[in-house]
């Protein structure tokens, strides 16, 4: 029988070597789980304070989303994403054009995470030049990734796991807040979620701007020719990440929505994440943060160009 043209070679596969819970966490690191405190100020002021609502909308598009790919993961087990997708399921000249879309979207996030860490590290370190902190980013990224896809799970299982310590840490601090009359001044109310002058059309118009926070859920496709069991585990992988991440974006929202129900207190909405850590938990909490921030950048540049380099 003969063989396809438009099917990988075997000489050209990728080992099969990650599992399940790699997958997931190269998802999470990329979709990175701390952005929900970026666009929290933006997205506060369009929905009139209800932002874990606009989170609740904004999951459940990509839920449906994350399925779509599940069967595509299934029907065209390799790696290309939605390049490969099309270009098999429909024609090879759009499966160009989603392909080149797909670079130019994958090849500009590590570019960005090499940005906010320049960000970052200068203003903690602003006597080193801006560019070397971008070379030595960029170069950090590119030795992981050509040493092994494991290791690149490795690293981001690792910063994953800061990132979710210093959400709990920011959750017990907002609660103990709360406790002494700060914003609600109680740890569950509806309010963050609805009011009677919520307007719908304001969050769905919240919604669309918080699916940026799930950028990149579906970039593990592009790791189908790299994990066991890929038409089963990758389909599975794509929801758990989509799901995991909106559950925490949720939740935490639901807490700053609480502790901040309106954005009086903040001097700039657009980047109201220092003020959320110094009102939360003061000057050192606030340091911390702003380090883990830079942790932030590394897990999803890490995974970004992972992706990308598969691309």
């Amino acid at each position: 029988m003969p063989v396809s043209s438009s099917a990988p070679s075997p000489d050209t596969q990728f080992k099969k070597t990650l599992k399940l819970w790699q997958v997931v966490i190269i998802g999470l690191a990329y979709i990175a789980p701390m952005t929900v405190f970026d666009t929290f100020g933006i997205v506060s002021g369009i929905t009139s304070g209800h932002v874990p609502s606009a989170y609740v909308l904004a999951l459940l598009g990509i839920l449906f989303t994350a399925v779509s790919y599940g069967v595509l993961v299934r029907r065209f087990p390799e790696s290309g994403s939605a390049y490969t997708y099309t270009r098999r399921a429909i024609n090879p000249h759009v499966g160009f054009l989603v392909g080149w879309s797909s670079l130019l979207d994958y090849l500009l996030l590590p570019m960005v995470n090499a940005l906010l860490a320049k960000l970052y590290l200068s203003v903690m370190f602003p006597e080193v030049p801006a560019w070397a902190w971008v070379v030595g980013f960029v170069t950090i990224m590119s030795l992981i990734n050509i040493r092994s896809i494991n290791l690149v799970a490795n690293f981001n299982t690792l910063f994953v796991a800061i990132q979710a310590i210093i959400i709990g840490v920011f959750i017990y601090l907002t609660v103990r807040g709360l406790h002494s009359g700060e914003g609600l001044g109680t740890t569950w109310s509806l309010l963050p979620f609805a009011a009677e002058d919520t307007h719908f059309n304001a969050l769905v118009a919240g919604a669309t701007i918080l699916c940026f926070s799930f950028l990149g859920f579906d970039a593990v496709t592009t790791l189908s020719e790299e994990t066991e069991n890929a038409e089963k585990v990758i389909p599975r992988a794509i929801f758990l990440i989509a799901l995991i991440g909106g559950l925490v974006f949720i939740i935490v929202s639901f807490y700053i929505q609480s502790f901040f129900p309106t954005m009086d207190r903040f001097q700039d909405h657009e980047a109201a994440l220092p003020e959320i850590a110094l009102y939360v938990g003061g000057k050192l909490f606030q340091s911390i943060f702003i380090c883990c921030t830079f942790i932030n950048t590394l897990a999803s540049g890490l995974a970004s160009q992972a992706s990308v380099s598969r691309l």
